[in-house]
């Protein structure tokens, strides 16, 4: 993955500065009352040295509960979780769990609802209704293109465009045939532009291009970054932004029928929580504007909440005009096996 570091030190000890005279002063939610204290434990898919910041000014704020982070992928998540449920041991009390991950453990039935006083801000499809979780950040995923190997004149316009035999060989795709990010977003694109403009794309690409299909989420952006691959299918918009901070002749390849993909990562606290009152407070920290320009100023990630002041924003990291289309959708969250399987048959495994 391309290295992501925190922005000045200077803006994050600003920022915890205010936290902690706004925890002096009871402006954080949930001061009142019983102190709540020890340890909330959070497992999360947010790399650890992005979220650290956003812990630092929040400890900071409330010294007497510390926070916990094990990071891992998703998928690992929702194995560890289950896991430690089924054997009747002590899991985690909060997840920033990408939303797919987070919709599957909903299925399981492990989290419940707090609707936090700072969730009024978000809109609605930043929030479940029924309270059981609200987003905190934004996962944004682009196709991208090397502009040392790509020339202007040459860039591809729409998605059939990169289904050309000239592109056999160049390009790096996440495979979309395990029923994980990709499959949600070509399934999700099937709502956009029609199934069969969908499937015809697929089997144009693979016929024509043979893709690198891999299965993790960053290597698109550092094998385009790299000049190993032309283009990559898809890329994660932050770490987009990150390589070309870093000098990388990489960019946002604009097509006219593929948008931003876009979902949020939820705070979802679970049932068995050891901490609840100290874990609602970190919640509603999280989503206030001093937990939300906390995330917003690290770099790079997009906070969730409308309207804060940040260093990162989503509509400036894409081109001017990108449509932003929210994935996965009910429908493909609802059937994924049988998405799954239809991109199974397409990919030839």
């Amino acid at each position: 993955m391309v290295s992501r570091a925190v922005i000045g030190g200077v803006v994050v000890v600003a920022i915890v500065a205010v936290a902690g005279l706004l925890a002096f002063s009871g402006m954080i939610p949930g001061l009142g009352g019983p102190r709540a204290e020890g340890t909330v434990l959070v497992y999360g898919s947010i790399d650890a040295e992005d979220i650290q910041p956003v812990i630092d000014a929040f400890e900071a704020a409330n010294p007497d509960i510390r926070i916990e982070y094990i990071r891992g992928s998703p998928s690992e998540l929702f194995t560890r979780i289950t896991t430690e449920l089924d054997a009747g041991a002590q899991s985690a009390d909060l997840t920033l769990v990408s939303f797919p991950g987070t919709l599957q453990l909903i299925r399981e039935d492990v989290y419940r609802t707090y609707r936090s006083p700072e969730a009024a801000a978000y809109p609605a499809d930043l929030k479940a209704p029924d309270g059981l979780w609200t987003s905190v950040i934004l996962l944004g995923q682009v196709i991208v293109y090397n502009t040392d190997l790509v020339p202007p004149e040459d860039l591809p316009k729409t998605l059939s465009d990169l289904t050309d035999p000239k592109w056999n060989g160049k390009i790096i795709m996440h495979d979309y045939s395990r029923g994980t990010t990709s499959t949600q977003i070509w399934g999700s694109m099937a709502e956009r532009i029609g199934e069969e403009a969908v499937v015809k794309f697929l089997t144009d690409l693979e016929a024509n291009v043979d893709p690198s299909l891999q299965r993790r989420t960053g290597i698109q952006t550092d094998d385009v970054a790299s000049g190993e691959f032309h283009i990559g299918i898809v890329a994660q918009l932050h770490d987009v932004v990150a390589a070309k901070l870093a000098g990388a002749p990489i960019e946002i390849l604009q097509l006219e029928d593929f948008p931003l993909m876009q979902s949020p990562t939820p705070a979802a606290i679970l049932k068995t929580g050891a901490n609840p009152r100290a874990t609602e407070i970190f919640v509603d920290f999280l989503l206030s504007d001093v937990g939300q320009e906390t995330f917003g100023n690290v770099q790079v990630r997009f906070a969730a909440k409308p309207g804060v002041s940040t260093r990162f924003t989503v509509p400036d990291a894409i081109p001017a005009g990108m449509d932003i289309f929210p994935y996965p959708t009910q429908d493909v969250f609802d059937n994924i096996d049988t998405w799954t399987e239809k991109f199974r048959v397409i990919a030839g495994v």
